[in-house]
C-alpha cells in the first residue's frame, strides 16, 4: 500500500520541528522561509543562518560516523519560533547537501540516520492519540486492538516487513485479526516501539525517493555552490569508509582466540557459560555469519535446542549485540590468552582490548602483505 496521498494536517509548530521529515513539515519549511526571506540561495552563505548550517552539519556528521544515527537531543529549542526555524531549515539544508553531492551511500547514511532518530523518538512518545496522529502519515490505516497492541493492515505489513531482518517480522510469525497483523511486544520492545521499528523503513523509503527526485531537478550552478560543504562530508564519508573494517571476509584464522576456543569448546559438547555463547552468537553476526552458519556452532552443545538457540540467536542478530570487550571475556573465564603468552603476541599488545581491535589488525596486516606482494 503507498502512503497516503493526502496525510492529516499537523499544525503544531513544535512537532514539524522536531520531526522535520513529516511531510506536513514542508508547509511549515515554506513559511519559515518566506517569513524570513530566506531561499536555498541563501541557506549557502548568509551569515546570519549560520546556526543552520552548524545544525544541518551535526545533523550530516552524525548520520555518517555513528551506527545508532542522528542524536534524538538537541541544543536548539523548538518551543520558540527561532529555534523551530533553525531545526526545519537544517534538516532542509542537510537533505540539499545530499543531493548536491550525487553520492549514493551519503544518501543511505543520511536517509537511515533520519529514519533511526525517528524510530526512537516515536517509541517513547507517551500520548496514544499523537503517536497515531504520527503514524497515519505514513500507512494506510491504523488501530488499537482489544488487548492494547497496535494492528497494522496486512497489506502494508507486507510491504514493509521484508526489509527489516528478524523472525519477528515474518507474516507467519504474526498474529492476524481479520485483515490486521497484530504488533505485539518483542525482542525487549513494546508494542509502540515495534509499530516504530516498522514506520522506520517508510520513513527512510520516504526520504531517499524524495531526495532522488531533487538529484534531478539539481541546477549546475547551485551544485556548484553547495561544492565546499559536500566536499566536507563526502571527506568525512571516504574517511570513515576507510577506518571501518568489513568483517564479512573474515577467515577462520583471522578469528580472535576467544572466538576460536569458544567455537572449538561448543564443538566438544563442553558446556559454555552464557557470556561465552552471547559472544559468540554477537561476533559471528558482525563478522557475517548467516543465523544458520552461527546455530552451528551450538549443535553440540550438552543443553542443545534448535528452536530455542534460533529464537535466542536471531534475538541477538535482530539486537544488534556487540560482542564483549577483552576484560568481561576474562573475568568471565572466556578468553584462552595468559598475559605474556608467546603463541599470542597480537593478544598481548597493550591496546588490545576488544576481540574486534583483533580481528581489524589481522585483517590490515594482511591488506598489507598483499599489497606488498603485489608490487612490481
Amino acid at each position: 500500500m503507498p502512503m497516503p496521498l493526502q496525510p492529516k494536517p499537523i499544525e503544531d509548530a513544535v512537532v514539524t520541528a522536531r520531526y522535520p521529515f513529516l511531510p506536513q513539515a514542508s508547509a511549515a519549511m515554506k513559511v519559515h522561509m518566506e517569513a524570513n526571506s530566506v531561499d536555498l540561495e541563501s541557506l549557502v552563505d548568509t551569515e546570519w543562518l549560520e546556526a543552520v548550517r552548524v545544525r544541518a552539519r551535526v545533523r550530516l556528521v552524525e548520520s555518517v560516523v555513528s551506527k545508532e544515527g542522528i542524536d534524538t537531543t538537541t541544543t536548539v529549542d523548538i518551543h520558540t519560533p527561532y529555534g523551530q526555524m533553525v531545526e526545519c531549515l537544517s534538516f532542509l539544508y542537510a537533505m540539499v547537501t545530499v543531493c548536491a553531492s550525487f553520492d549514493e551511500r551519503l544518501l543511505a547514511r543520511w536517509a537511515e540516520g533520519e529514519s533511526s532518530r525517528a524510530d526512537q523518538l516515536w517509541g517513547t512518545i507517551e500520548s496514544e492519540t499523537s503517536f497515531q496522529r504520527l503514524a497515519e502519515t505514513y500507512l494506510s490505516d491504523i488501530r488499537i486492538g482489544e488487548n492494547g497492541y497496535w494492528e497494522v493492515p496486512m497489506t502494508d505489513f507486507i510491504e514493509i516487513c521484508p526489509k527489516i531482518s528478524g523472525a519477528y517480522w515474518r507474516l507467519p510469525n504474526r498474529p492476524v485479526r481479520q485483515g490486521w497483523v497484530i504488533l505485539s511486544p518483542a525482542s525487549g520492545e513494546n508494542s509502540q516501539q515495534r509499530l516504530s521499528r516498522l514506520l522506520k523503513e517508510r520513513i527512510r523509503t520516504r526520504l531517499i525517493e524524495d531526495c532522488r527526485k531533487r538529484m534531478e531537478l539539481m541546477d549546475e550552478a547551485f551544485v556548484g555552490r553547495m561544492a565546499e560543504e559536500v566536499g566536507r562530508i563526502v571527506g568525512l564519508l571516504k574517511h570513515q569508509a576507510s577506518t571501518e573494517v568489513s568483517f564479512t571476509s573474515a577467515d577462520e584464522e583471522d578469528w580472535p582466540p576467544c572466538m576460536r576456543e569458544i567455537s572449538t569448546q561448543l564443538a566438544q559438547s563442553v558446556n559454555v557459560n552464557h557470556v561465552g555463547r552471547v559472544f559468540l552468537a554477537s561476533i559471528s553476526r558482525v563478522i557475517g555469519l548467516t543465523v544458520d552458519e552461527a546455530q552451528a556452532f551450538f549443535v553440540n552443545a550438552p543443553d542443545y535446542s534448535a528452536e530455542t538457540t534460533r529464537y535466542q540467536l536471531t534475538h541477538v542478530y535482530e539486537n544488534e549485540y556487540t560482542p564483549a570487550g577483552c576484560p568481561k571475556l576474562q573475568i568471565n573465564a572466556c578468553c584462552p590468552v595468559s598475559r605474556g603468552d608467546v603463541k599470542s603476541d597480537l593478544c598481548n599488545r597493550e591496546w588490545m582490548d576488544h576481540p574486534l581491535k583483533y580481528l581489524r589488525a589481522r585483517q590490515r596486516a594482511k591488506h598489507r602483505d598483499e599489497q606488498q606482494s603485489a608490487a612490481p
